[in-house]
């Protein structure tokens, strides 16, 4: 029997423990482990850090078509620009977001649902909006630390989770004080 792919690979690695969607397209990047990435999505000359996740018909990356030439066209100029764009590890990215090509998603970020990312995004920044601003953070900044420090999403997902559930013990005792 004939298998079809639900999605389609070009020049990536995508680790095994990852899940992908249905009509997926990941073209010349890299995912890690543990990431979770819905139907629909573009994936285009980007790197996905650990435990990332993904929802549906979010395109990162890309190519920008050169508009200061005479003619836009990949065909007829060879002006374009690729820029790698980076998400880092355990990256929450809302459906039908768009990230600009050679953009940085800090480790922990939130990128709301339909945003569109034109800058870099900080660790453990939520960013919403058409371009994106930051509306908060998601946690103070002696957390975020924490969180940076343990380097968790190195971790296999029962060894992550016994680290994290440490952190939360460590930072509610703190705030008992």
């Amino acid at each position: 029997m004939l298998r079809i792919p639900k999605f389609k690979l070009r020049s990536s690695e995508v680790a095994l423990s990852s899940q992908i969607g249905k009509g997926v397209l990941i073209q010349d990047s890299k995912i890690g482990r543990f990431v979770h990435i819905g139907p629909g999505c573009i994936i285009n000359n980007a790197e996905v850090g650990p435990y990332s996740s993904i929802a549906p018909h979010v395109q990162i990356g890309g190519l920008e078509h050169p508009y200061w030439e005479f003619s836009t066209s990949t065909f007829l100029s060879d002006k374009s620009i690729r820029e790698k764009t980076f998400v880092g590890n355990d990256v929450w990215i809302g459906a039908s977001a768009i990230i600009k090509a050679g953009i940085n998603l800090g480790d922990g970020s939130v990128i709301g649902a339909n945003s569109f990312v034109n800058k870099d995004v900080p660790p453990y920044a939520i960013v919403v909006g058409s371009p994106a601003k930051i509306v908060k953070y998601r946690f103070p900044n002696d957390t975020i630390k924490t969180l940076e420090k343990s380097c968790y999403w190195k971790l296999d997902p029962i060894e992550a989770k016994k680290e994290l559930k440490k952190i939360e013990e460590n930072v509610t005792s703190q705030n008992e004080k």
